[in-house]
Order: C-alpha cells, then structure tokens, then sequence
C-alpha cells in the first residue's frame, strides 16, 4: 500500500465509488455524490488545507478507504478554535482487515485542529475512537421526539429512516425509535399551545448578529461568518429530499429577543432541528415557540438532540426520549472538551456531521 494522503478532486468519481459500494445509496448516482462531496467538503468556504479530507491508496493506485473533514471555526473563551468534522468513513470490504479505517482516522485525529468530532457514528465506531484516545459525548448521543399529530408520526418516522438510510448492515442499533413509539405514540397529547410573544424569519444577518452578542454569555460556540452561512443553508435548500429550512427569530411580547431555532421539513414528516437556541437563562419560551411553528408548518413529529440547555424538553407532554447517533470527539484541550456539556456552550447539528452526512440522501 502506498499510503494515506489528501483527496484530491482527481479522486472524486473513485471515492464515489467505493462509497456507494458501501453505503448502498439507492437512488443517488454516483455523479451525485461526486459532485457532493465536491462541494461539501472541497469548496465548503471554510475549507482548510491543514485538515483535509484523506484517502487511503494501494501501490497501484486505487482508492480502498476515505474519510471526511470538514473545517469548522469556534470560539473557546474569546479565542479562535478550530474544530475537524469527521464524516463519511468508509473502507473496501477486502481491506477491513488491515485496520484501514483507523489507520485514516489517527491520521485525522493527528492534524493541528483543537477538536475533532463525529456525531452521527455508530457502536463500532466509538470503539474505535475509544482505541484512538476518543471519548463519547453522552448528552448529544440522545434523541428527543416531540409527537405532534400521532396519527402520522410513527409513518413519518419510518420515512426519516428510510430517506436517512439507516440501514442494519451500517447502523445497526445507532437510531431505532419507531419499535419503542409504535405503542405509545396514540396516548401521547398532540397540538401545542399558542405562545406568548411573537416569531418572525430569521435571515443570515439577524443570526450574525445575535451570535455577536451571544457570545457575551457562552464559552464555546460558533464563529460564524456570512459566507459560511449562506453556504450552508444553500447546501440545505440544495437536497429536496430533506425538507425545506425553516428558521426563526422569537420574540417576547414586549420585543425582546428570546432566541432562534432552525429545522428542516419533509411535506407532511419529521421536524428535524438543526440549531435551537435561547439569548437567556430559560430555553422554554422558545421551545414553546419551536413545536407551535412545526406544527403550523404540518410536521407529525419534532426531533432534536439533548443539548446542556435544553435538559428541561425532556419533561414535556409528548416527548420521547430515544438513543441516537453517538456523538464522538478528542482533544488534548480539556478545557473546550469540559465546556461542551456545559450550558455555556452551544453546538448543534449545523456544527457537525449532519449537513456532510447528506450523501446517502441525495
């Protein structure tokens, strides 16, 4: 074997290849993914050539294992960070053996980010990171479910698991809720109520601006910038399959801003929250807000994941607590690795590995 080295763009009908004889992609050709992970992780405006996304190669020439690396800028008290995004790791089935998969992720681990994070894995991959001086996050590794109309939610859920492609062969025991809801989603109490206060779209410039101050109270939190941004929510847009974005300012009755949420919606499925956040000490008013607009929209159920904020969703009428994709990161800064199940933090699903994860969606 040759070796492990950058992709390059030379490499992408391979690395398409090997990873739709992996992953089984279905419906998406491998032009798609090709020209996905072109711009996912090639043309991604935060794109960094210290961290790039790697190949592993015989001495002939041919690609037998990939990983992703995607880029992302955090702030860990005032001071820039930098965090790798693990995603997309596959090997050829003859080459499993010989221990290809961790030999790119040490590679990765081992680049000059201040953190490296995957959290969409499953169980085979947190014993690999464990090996690789890794560690799970528990609280992002759990799922919450808020049941809107019950009559579709466990049809809606079963299509979330079929458009996400989570297969047994690649996900075995990451993300099953439907066997655990089916019983119960019929006694679970439906339409929320109607909030006080007020929500308006939320644009590009109003979440700059209300990271900009968010700051003043957080630790550890995104370091976003316009570019990024608009990239971003176009890739979102750009993937029909997944739903359309839907994203929020909430305001209280006198004007005060409360904070913002932002989801994709299938027509008719699951809310599936990318980033939920609240400007105060009490997140409630805008999950309140969160469940009142999905419903509106016509979502059967809302699902997101356990932030340190957000401990108090758990009690809610409705909602169900289910295991998720396990969250994974490594770090030798033990401070930015406290501060991520602190409530002085804030990482969310347009952090990580969701939006380069959406390959097998296409």
């Amino acid at each position: 074997m040759s070796g492990i080295r950058p992709l390059e763009r030379r490499d992408l009908d391979d690395v398409a290849a090997l990873f739709d004889q992996v992953m089984g992609t279905g419906t998406s050709s491998r032009a798609q993914i090709a020209r996905y992970f072109e711009r996912t992780l090639l043309d991604d405006p935060w794109a960094d050539p210290d961290i790039p996304s790697l190949v592993h190669e015989t001495a002939e020439g041919s690609i037998i294992g990939f990983i992703g690396a995607s880029t992302r800028r955090l702030r860990v008290d005032g001071r820039p960070a930098r965090l790798a995004v693990s995603s997309n790791l596959v090997v050829d089935p003859d080459w499993r053996t010989r221990g290809v998969g961790a030999l790119l992720l040490r590679r990765l681990m081992a680049g000059p980010q201040d953190l490296t994070l995957a959290d969409r894995s499953n169980d085979d991959s947190l014993k690999m990171w464990r090996e690789l001086g890794g560690q799970e996050l528990v609280h992002a590794s759990v799922g919450w479910y808020r049941i809107l109309r019950p009559g579709r939610a466990v049809g809606a859920l079963m299509d979330l698991q079929e458009r996400e492609g989570l297969v047994r062969r690649v996900a075995r025991g990451v993300a099953r809720p439907i066997d655990a809801l089916a019983p119960r989603v019929r006694r679970l109490a439906a339409e929320p109520g109607e909030p006080a206060g007020t929500r308006e779209p939320l644009t590009i410039e109003g979440l700059l601006e209300q990271m900009s101050s968010i700051g003043r109270r957080l630790r550890l939190y995104p370091d976003y910038d316009e570019a990024f941004l608009s990239w971003a929510l176009d890739e979102v847009a750009a993937v029909p399959r997944i739903g359309r974005p839907v994203a929020r300012l909430v305001r209280a009755a006198n004007g005060r801003v409360l904070g913002w949420f932002v989801y994709v919606l299938p027509e008719h499925g699951v809310a599936q929250v990318l980033q939920l956040c609240a400007t105060g000490s009490d997140p409630e008013p805008v999950v309140d807000h969160l469940f009142r607009q999905a419903f509106d929209d016509g979502a059967a159920v809302v699902q997101g994941r356990l932030e340190p904020r957000l401990s108090g969703v758990l009690s809610r009428p409705g909602v169900v607590v289910r295991r998720s994709a396990r969250a994974l990161v490594a770090s030798e800064d033990s401070t930015a690795l406290a501060l991520l199940g602190s409530t002085k933090s804030l990482m969310s699903h347009l952090d990580g590995e969701w939006l380069v994860s959406m390959a097998r969606r296409l």
